[in-house]
């Protein structure tokens, strides 16, 4: 009888464990922030790795770490514990844990068998940009975006081996570099991070055998001892074309299994270094690539594998409307072995992971979706979707059960905001037609001018402006009607909401938010409460903070905080009960203001 009870009880207690894995539908209820009763979206992707068995996938996103079924593409897990997002993944030979770095300058160890975190490594000050893990996973190396620091980490006891931090190694070259691009600093699309720091790290890699590790910076390739720490060896041999265009900065870096030769990207040239003991002995150059990035050796280490754009004979006929190209290439000769499009919607891919025998390619972009490559054929299908950018414009419907979301030229989607599941155009269609400014007060329009500087408020019958709000210090972010049509709120630069008498144009009251960065305000139903976002509270410890206000004094009711990136668009249901949150981390959140009220 003891033993039999003993039985029952490690198995109610296994049965526990496993809650996701039973409950996998219901992953848009996995680890909500307090208060939020749904989510709606994965969260933006940021990188992918198979776990060394090729059973499993790892994908960083904006909210956490999925884990998925590599073979039926099922959610079995989200790993929390980051507070920003998560950049970048790693897994040792073994797979015995699994690495993440994070916005929040953490570096996390995971048993993702279990989903707990193992271990906690701090000491970076910035943002960590990219993470590679030793293949015995005694040591791992991080780079982030304070001062391009790079730290080399002891795993078993959580110590700093090395630290490297400003890399003044060649101070000439690096003050040349510097001057030359801040001349183009303010010309469009060029990364003002990577232009004013041509030592910015943007990608690690370890070699097979642990013994080196390589980085790739604004001004070359560094290969460093593993042991030590110490620099053996820097590869200068991607060069400018265009210093508009930042080209040497490397993008990416693999290095072959028989770790003899070391591949790097930046965004004019992927080149193939032979390495004898760290040091450089010859380069070759591959082709047919434009911007080539996501770098991957095949495990016979015969061929490459990279995205990136398409040519044929020179740079200027490569495909025009930058549609990215998986790129398979001979690692002896360099030679173009076979080329597709990916078909991503964003035009570029973030990440790129290959299993464990070769066969599979999985690619992520911000369109959303994870596809699955046959190389052999270089036919694809979706692995899974849901991991795109945040919609900006929210609307429930009249029924108050489905609620629409969408962003500037795309199509709609719907959801039912009582399963979690997204649905079809609902029948009738009811949609809102996108009209989220419409006033209530018909004898009155609003409008921000072009510049921002003001809101002009018009006669609805004659066309004639009436007045012009020009209370707010710098631009004017959006604006909001309450239901009565009686008040207009306002936010701006000067960090403040403001509400005015839509009759007189003066103002009523002032809200003071503390960030330049709240670019959603929506009244409730009764207009009794202003919701806001993203708002900044040091105490909250954040700025991607939804706080409430009760009208109409203007008294905090309370801070929402959940999402990792700016609130772009807020909504209540028309009961009032829900109030439901787009966000710049490809997610929507669903708050029960009725369980908030009562918490409160």
């Amino acid at each position: 009888m003891k033993i039999t009870r003993r039985i029952l009880l490690t198995l109610l207690f296994l049965s526990l464990q496993f809650i996701p894995y039973l409950s996998a539908e219901d992953y848009n209820r996995w680890h909500l922030p307090e208060g939020a009763k749904l989510r709606f979206g994965k969260g933006i992707l940021h990188d992918i790795k198979f776990t060394p068995d090729g059973d499993r996938i790892a994908v960083a996103t904006s909210i956490g770490i999925w884990i998925y079924d590599a073979q039926t593409g099922q959610e079995i897990s989200l790993l929390t514990g980051h507070t920003g997002r998560v950049t970048s993944l790693g897994f040792p030979a073994d797979g015995r844990f699994l690495a993440s770095g994070g916005a929040d300058g953490t570096i996390r160890l995971w048993d993702i068998d279990t989903g707990k975190q193992i271990a906690l490594l701090t000491g970076h000050r910035g943002w960590i940009q990219n993470i590679a893990v030793s293949p015995d996973g005694k040591s791992l190396v991080s780079s982030d975006t304070w001062k391009s620091t790079l730290i080399l980490w002891d795993t078993e006891t959580g110590e700093q081996i090395k630290r490297h931090s400003g890399f003044r190694d060649d101070p000439i070259r690096r003050f040349r570099t510097f001057f030359s691009l801040r001349r183009w600093t303010s010309k469009p699309n060029v990364n003002m991070i990577d232009a004013g720091d041509p030592n910015f790290i943007d990608a690690l890699a370890f070699s097979p055998d642990g013994t080196t590790f390589a980085s790739g910076h604004g001004d070359g390739v560094r290969i460093w001892s593993a042991a030590s720490g110490r620099k053996l060896s820097t590869l200068r041999k991607h060069t400018y074309m265009d210093i508009r265009m930042d080209i040497r900065h490397i993008r990416s870096l693999a290095f072959s299994p028989d770790r003899k030769t070391l591949a790097s990207s930046s965004p004019n040239a992927t080149l193939l270094h032979t390495l004898q003991k760290g040091e450089p002995l010859s380069h070759k150059g591959v082709h047919h690539a434009h911007f080539p990035e996501n770098l991957v050796f095949s495990p016979d280490g015969t061929r490459l594998i990279g995205t990136g754009g398409y040519y044929e004979k020179d740079r200027d006929t490569f495909h025009k409307g930058w549609d990215t190209h998986i790129h398979v290439w001979k690692v002896d000769t360099g030679a173009l072995l076979t080329s597709f499009p990916t078909h991503d919607k964003s035009k570029r891919v973030e990440a790129l992971a290959l299993s464990p025998d070769g066969g599979t390619l999985l690619t992520g972009g911000w369109e959303g979706a994870i596809h699955s490559w046959d190389l052999a054929t270089g036919t694809y299908s979706t692995f899974t979707t849901g991991h795109g950018r945040g919609d900006r414009a929210l609307e429930f419907l009249k029924d108050g059960r489905t609620l629409t979301s969408w962003k500037s030229g795309d199509q709609q989607k719907f959801w039912d905001t009582t399963t979690g599941a997204q649905i079809g155009v609902p029948v009738p269609q009811t949609t809102s037609e996108k009209q989220v400014m419409r006033s209530p007060n018909r004898a009155i329009s609003a409008k921000i001018d072009e510049n921002r500087k003001y809101i002009q408020v018009r006669d609805a019958a004659t066309g004639s402006e009436m007045y012009r709000i020009t209370g707010h210090k710098g631009k004017i972010w959006t604006y909001a009607h309450s239901p009565d049509g009686k008040t207009l709120a306002s936010t701006g630069e000067d960090m403040t909401i403001r509400l005015w008498d839509v009759v007189t144009g003066d103002e009523m009251l002032r809200l003071h938010t503390h960030t330049h960065v709240t670019v959603a305000i929506a009244f409730s139903p009764d207009g009794k409460t202003l919701a806001g976002g993203s708002v900044y509270d040091h105490t909250q410890g954040g700025s991607n903070l939804i706080r409430l206000w009760e009208l109409p004094n203007g008294g905090v009711l309370t801070t929402l905080h959940g999402h990792t990136g700016n609130v772009n668009a807020l909504r209540f249901s028309p009961d009032g009960k829900i109030l439901a949150s787009s966000s710049g981390d490809g997610t929507i959140l669903l708050w029960d203001l009725g369980k908030i009220a009562e918490s409160e």
